[in-house]
């Protein structure tokens, strides 16, 4: 029964778009497997002069269309389940290392990341330029308290992105030519650290309502990761008054 509800739970945590996706290719299979059924009854239907061949595979049609529709459904969402789950192990990994004390997913889509050039960064901008790529595909994992953007290699995935959700944290919005739900919205992230100096990323997503979910989580993550630190703050101050006199 736990290993159902973790099926469960990890299928929630795919975005309804990527599901609309495998049901449109499942979808796709069964109207080529009907339609390939109609033309094979049709062929037959005029070699053999037997017009009830073509009426035959249309009213056919409709039973292998859900059949081949439900194999390839019975075949991609396993797979995609796995693709996730695999991606959510990594992402915990690397939110970890980037110091989060709480691993709880909140949302997990695919998307891609973009580097902003530095102008103070001349290294950085060479590389850029011999590389010729502006956008890799990554994974974006957004947790409680620490935001994880990840690339699949071969020897395994690698964090290109992966920092706390703190005050530290900078978070800009681009909104496209089509409004909130655009698919060129745009989500810019970046840090300042005195020993990693500055860095920003641009996420964008093929998918822009998970877009839209990621910027009001975000946006509710950092807006209580605020008020923490405004009521550590708060008790600190006093405490050191006390001490100083």
């Amino acid at each position: 029964m736990a290993n159902l509800n973790d099926a469960d739970e990890l299928w929630r945590q795919i975005p309804p778009e990527e599901k609309l996706a495998l049901l449109n290719r499942s979808h796709g299979s069964g109207i080529f497997a009907a339609i390939t059924l109609i033309l094979i009854g049709a062929a037959f239907a005029i070699g053999l002069q037997h017009v009830w061949l073509f009426w035959g595979s249309f009213l056919v049609a409709p039973l292998v269309f859900q059949f081949s529709a439900g194999k390839m459904w019975r075949s991609l969402k396993p797979a995609i389940m796995l693709e996730f789950l695999a991606a959510r192990s990594a992402a915990r990994r690397f939110a970890f290392t980037a110091h989060a004390k709480d691993l709880t997913l909140q949302l997990m889509f695919r998307g891609t990341m973009q580097e902003l050039d530095n102008p103070e960064d001349v290294e950085a901008q060479v590389e850029s330029a011999i590389a010729g790529v502006k956008e890799t595909e990554v994974w974006i994992a957004l947790f409680k308290d620490a935001v994880v953007l990840m690339q699949e290699q071969p020897g395994g995935a690698q964090a290109r992105f992966a920092q706390p959700i703190t005050t530290k944290l900078d978070v800009a919005v681009e909104n496209g030519s089509e409004g909130d739900y655009g698919p060129d919205k745009a989500i810019l992230l970046g840090y300042s650290h005195k020993l990693l100096g500055n860095r920003r990323v641009k996420v964008t997503s093929p998918y822009p309502g998970a877009m839209v979910v990621f910027e009001k989580t975000l946006a509710r993550r950092m807006n209580e990761a605020r008020a923490t630190e405004k009521g550590i703050a708060a008790i600190a101050a006093p405490e050191m008054s006390d001490e100083l006199e």
